[in-house]
């Protein structure tokens, strides 16, 4: 997978891309493990609930996953309880950076909405980027990929962030 980045965010340009530069090996074994795995649960149950990985500081991918006491369990539930969790995995942990994947809907300027994968990477350095992976059902049968992109990004879990706790 080709990850591309143009950036801004707390750094000037040339800093931001120096940055994303020297973290994009973290980048692409979170964003790999989190289309992989969602791109399973596209294939076997046509959608999947927000999950999420951590990369420790040895280098390790640990997925994680969250879910509400009740029956009926919705994205809208699950991610505040998956931000939270790994919010708490930061404070306790020696983790490096933390990736999100997501079922979303997104739309590029000039373009039609398109159903994606959103993996939303937050390192600790401060490097935040959101990942997108293209699908579309086939007619009959399974989904087709488009090529992945990257987006600057907000950081949405705010795992390094001492207010945030």
């Amino acid at each position: 997978m080709r990850i591309g980045l143009n950036i801004v965010r707390q750094h000037t340009m040339a800093e931001a891309d120096d940055l994303y530069a020297e973290l994009k090996p973290d980048v692409a074994l979170l964003a790999q493990a989190l289309f992989e795995l969602s791109e399973k649960f596209l294939r076997d149950q046509g959608n999947f609930l927000p999950h999420a990985a951590v990369l420790t500081d040895g280098g390790e991918v640990k997925l994680v996953a969250a879910a509400p006491t009740n029956d009926a369990t919705t994205s809208t539930e699950v991610l505040p309880l998956l931000h939270d969790g790994l919010r708490v995995q930061a404070k306790e942990g020696a983790l490096r950076a933390i990736g999100v994947s997501e079922n979303v809907t997104v739309t590029l300027q000039g373009q039609q909405p398109t159903k994606a994968i959103k993996v939303l990477f937050e390192h600790r350095r401060g490097l935040t980027v959101a990942l997108y992976l293209p699908f579309s059902k086939k007619l009959l049968r399974g989904y087709v990929v488009g090529q992945p992109f990257t987006l600057a990004a907000k950081p949405e879990v705010n795992a390094w962030d001492k207010s945030a706790a």
